[in-house]
Parts: structure tokens; sequence; C-alpha cells
């Protein structure tokens, strides 16, 4: 089904600022396919993001999964591209931090490689294939905005000791 209305992707979607994001956008009428973490407790929240974007009047499907699956970005995309016929927009906002917040100098080796995996090697490579569909489209014009808020809390500033 080809859509008329502007198509969304939004990862960290189930809560706080890419919940907000997809809420803002189904405001603006853009249909969505919204992505979270698939444990039970995020695939609820995603599903109450999706039930409320329904609510403003556009259509939105849930793809629950770790965007860190690079294996996955293929199948996410399709699944929005197959059911509307166009991608519009990408939000790359599922972000981690550190697993044990502390001293930077104590930060594991596992910790510091899961951060880059899912901040940044995640929505590059998302942002790529996006791309590349979006290329491939009649008229491609989109945008891909990224977010850099990792944290509210810093970390503790061992230098200052």
């Amino acid at each position: 089904m080809k859509s008329t209305r502007p198509v969304a992707v939004i990862t960290g979607a189930a809560r706080g600022i890419g919940k907000g994001c997809a809420l803002e956008l189904a405001r603006g009428g853009f249909n969505l396919l919204i992505n979270d973490l698939p444990d039970a407790d995020s695939v609820e929240k995603l599903h109450i993001t999706q039930q409320e974007c329904i609510a403003e009047g556009v259509e939105v499907i849930c793809f629950p999964a770790d965007v860190g699956d690079l294996s996955l970005h293929e199948e996410m995309l399709d699944a929005a591209q197959n059911l509307w016929g166009r991608l519009d927009c990408l939000l790359n906002n599922a972000g981690i931090s550190v697993k044990k917040r502390g001293d930077l100098l104590d930060l594991e080796p596992d910790s510091f490689d899961q951060n880059i995996a899912i901040n940044t090697r995640a929505p590059f490579f998302l942002a790529q294939a996006f791309s590349k569909r979006l290329l491939a489209q009649p008229k491609p014009e989109a945008e891909l905005p990224h977010r850099s808020i990792i944290s509210s809390v810093p970390s503790t500033p061992s230098c200052w000791r």
C-alpha cells in the first residue's frame, strides 16, 4: 500500500525523548514504525506509545528489536517500506549509558564496547541502510536527526580529586 502520509522510523520510542518525538510526529501526520528493546517492559511501553499515536489518527507499527543487532536493520526498514511504500524520516534515538556508573577510570571494556555498539555503530549503519533506500525512491527527501544526549547524570570526575 502506498501512503500519502510521510513515514518515520523511530528507535528508542518506548519512553522519554523517543516517545515524545513519536507523539509529535503523529500529531504532524506521520505514519510511524516505532522501535525499542524486545524485553517485556519495553514492549509494553512501546504498545502504549503505539496506542497514543494511533489516537492522533495515524498508522503505527511496533518493531521490538535491539538496534545493536545490525542483522535486524533491513527487516525493520522492510516492515515500514513494505507497508507504506516509502520512507521519509529516520530518528535514531535509541541509546545507552555505561553499565555501571562511576569513575571513568573504572570503566570496563565490555561496557565501553556495548556503549559504542549502541550509540555509534548501530545508528551509523541504520542511517546507511535508510539512506540507500531513500536514494532509491522516486523523490528522495528525508530527515535523519541524530540525538546526542546519553545521560543527565555525569560520571564521577576523578581528575577533580
